[in-house]
């Protein structure tokens, strides 16, 4: 009886630490206004999507305690484009910290880094820098354990930018571009890890398995 009473004041505390919808969450989806569209067109079923407009890789680390302490089977992150004015080296410091403090405090949590997207008739915002970055991406992915690198890019761009068909402003995505999003990552986030990890799962996907710890 006292055990049965301890397993409920657990989950009850849980409950109100966390919040219910967050107390059992295998996915957590992180990243800026792209990724918060995803709840204006129809997100994935039980993801717990923490994109928020405006958001950097630097407002990410500052919250992110809460999203690690959830232990969560999965975190897709997509990040970048908001901070292009800063260094592609701080951002992918930045980028090294996050997937640090995840997989120190969640080392079950596999991660994916999300190529950044190109942009369209923005010359404020610069394509060759994300081409960079995204290559910079793929490296540190490749380094850290439990991370697999999903490149969107490609699926995007139209001779290097943004297919103009997609976006409403060059950056963000009308819902046909969600509908592609959708389609390259639905096999990440609705295949267990264990599946995902398998040799074969990620010869089939096209990508290098993750680095041992």
């Amino acid at each position: 009886m006292v055990a049965a009473w301890f397993r409920i004041s657990v989950v009850f505390t849980a409950l109100l630490f966390f919040g219910a919808s967050e107390a059992w969450t295998k996915t957590v989806f992180l990243g800026g206004s792209q990724t918060a569209g995803w709840d204006y067109v129809g997100g994935f079923e039980g993801v717990i999507n923490k994109g928020m407009v405006s958001n950097t890789t630097a407002r990410i680390l500052k919250s992110l305690s809460p999203v690690v302490r959830m232990r969560p089977e999965k975190v897709f992150i997509l990040e970048g484009v908001n901070e292009l004015w800063s260094p592609n080296a701080s951002i992918l410091a930045r980028y090294r910290e996050i997937l640090r403090r995840i997989g120190q405090g969640s080392p079950k949590t596999l991660i994916f880094v999300q190529s950044v997207l190109p942009v369209v008739n923005r010359p404020d915002l610069s394509n060759d820098k994300i081409v960079e970055l995204n290559a910079g991406l793929k490296a540190l992915c490749a380094e850290m354990p439990h991370c697999l690198y999903i490149d969107l890019h490609s699926h995007f761009a139209v001779n290097g930018a943004l297919n103009a068909g997609l976006t409403s402003d060059g950056v963000h995505l009308r819902s046909e571009g969600y509908a592609l999003w959708r389609s390259v990552i639905d096999k990440y986030v609705t295949l267990s890890n264990e599946e995902l990890t398998r040799p074969e799962t990620l010869a089939g996907l096209g990508v290098a398995p993750p680095p041992a710890n």
